[in-house]
């Protein structure tokens, strides 16, 4: 991080986090219902029973054990799932029955038809229907858990978002790549065979980013599915650089960090139709790892101006700058959480850098990992329950997300020398 890079920390943060009031983690309470997933059926000439099982069921299975209201029975079920069979279902420890029906509506059409039964009393509980293509039925696993969690929660699931983030591919060369919530269908977005780094997507799936073509500039696309050219600087100029874009969340505007070549960074604020800039801090600082609240009218960063990093908040325009009281000697690389209620951020913490949530309203922050070496760029899931991060657990940096206890961490990707994720619906 530039912060980690430019700041001294003159105190050591064991120390400081000892004389403050301690945080407590985030605890969650919730009915949960113990539930069983039978295997589909496959019934139809056309239909390859081992790729339903393997691409379908299994993909279910995954997204369904991660909503938290249920918990997956997996041994000693009944192999029936008719009626008569519910006593057994019931002895087995099963709340409710899900069963998938997978037909071939065409040659390339399938339909999914999936009942969810309260074993106990015999009723339905819900039904979810999806149509898909024979080549993606991972695909439709997930939108048929997205539908599950909305019908338990009041909001989709996030089992079909994508998560964009940079990579690695050699010394020196780092692109822009995406892969679904699951990692899978890995696809790179850019190829420009450079520094690529600090990926940001508007609400629309349009892409920005920072490239090295040859010095930092931020490229990105002005219209929807269009190319991507070089949003600012538009002349070339030595004397500053440029860091992190960020889009708005209306899609209109990227703020970014300028060095003025002495030292000290700034956040600037693009409006991408006109190309205008204008400067929104200057206290000959360091100001940088900014973020937008939902409704686009407030930042969040991350500054030194007062000896250590810590996050702060402002207006669009640059007014109204206030210290959030997080309590550590470092705190910065803020994150706003889609639902407006909540930054997560990364704080220094017994040697390392872990995640931690501020929720508004209450006084301290709620540590979310610890003991992972380091945890880094922190980003929000679109229905606002989990967080993705950078961490070298396992050496090198790789993706991971973990619910709001910290207690459900699943890597994403087994590929190494990933950043920088950010977690989005679709593009």
């Amino acid at each position: 991080m530039l912060l980690r890079r430019l700041v001294l920390i003159v105190a050591s943060a064991l120390a400081l986090f000892a004389q403050e009031e301690p945080r407590t983690e985030i605890e969650l309470s919730a009915t949960v219902k113990k539930m069983a997933i039978a295997a589909p059926p496959a019934r139809v000439v056309d239909l390859i029973d081992s790729q339903v099982q393997r691409e379908y069921a299994e993909t279910l299975r995954r997204n369904l054990n991660n909503i938290e209201q249920i918990a997956l029975l997996q041994n000693g079920l009944p192999s029936s799932t008719d009626e008569a069979s519910f006593p057994k279902w019931l002895e087995a420890g099963c709340d409710w029955l899900l069963t998938s029906n997978v037909s071939q509506t065409s040659r390339d059409g399938v339909l999914v038809e999936v009942a969810v039964v309260d074993v106990k009393s015999g009723k339905r509980v819900t039904s979810i229907t999806q149509n898909g293509n024979t080549s993606n039925y991972r695909r439709l696993a997930h939108l048929v858990a997205d539908a599950f969690e909305e019908f338990l929660t009041g909001a989709p699931g996030v089992a079909n978002s994508v998560i964009v983030f940079c990579k690695e591919d050699s010394p020196g060369v780092k692109e822009i790549y995406q892969a679904d919530k699951d990692g899978s269908n890995l696809v790179k977005l850019t190829n420009h065979k450079t520094l690529t780094l600090s990926p940001t997507v508007a609400r629309d799936g349009r892409l920005a980013y920072l490239s090295y073509l040859p010095g930092p500039q931020i490229w990105g696309q002005k219209v929807k599915g269009g190319p991507h050219v070089k949003l600012y600087p538009q002349i070339e100029d030595m004397s500053f650089n440029v860091y992190t874009p960020v889009w708005s969340p209306d899609g209109s505007r990227i703020a970014f960090v300028q060095t003025d070549g002495m030292g000290n960074t700034d956040i600037m604020l693009l409006e991408v139709e006109t190309g205008r800039v204008r400067r929104l801090t200057g206290l000959n600082d360091i100001n940088s790892e900014m973020c937008w609240n939902p409704a686009g009218n407030q930042i969040a960063f991350t500054s030194g101006r007062d000896g250590t990093p810590q996050i702060y908040l402002m207006e669009d325009d640059g007014a109204n700058v206030r210290k959030l009281d997080l309590g550590g000697s470092y705190n910065g690389s803020p994150a706003w959480s889609p639902d407006g209620s909540m930054i997560a951020f990364v704080s220094r913490f017994e040697d390392n850098f872990d995640l931690f949530v501020y929720k508004f309203g209450e006084p301290y922050p709620y540590q979310i990992t610890t003991g992972f070496t380091n945890c880094e760029n922190p980003a929000w899931s679109p229905d606002s329950r989990r967080l993705v991060f950078s961490s070298t657990r396992e050496g090198r940096n790789r993706l991971y997300t973990t619910d709001l206890s910290g207690n459900r961490v699943e890597r994403v990707l087994s590929q190494t020398g990933c950043q920088q994720p950010i977690w989005i619906r679709s593009r």
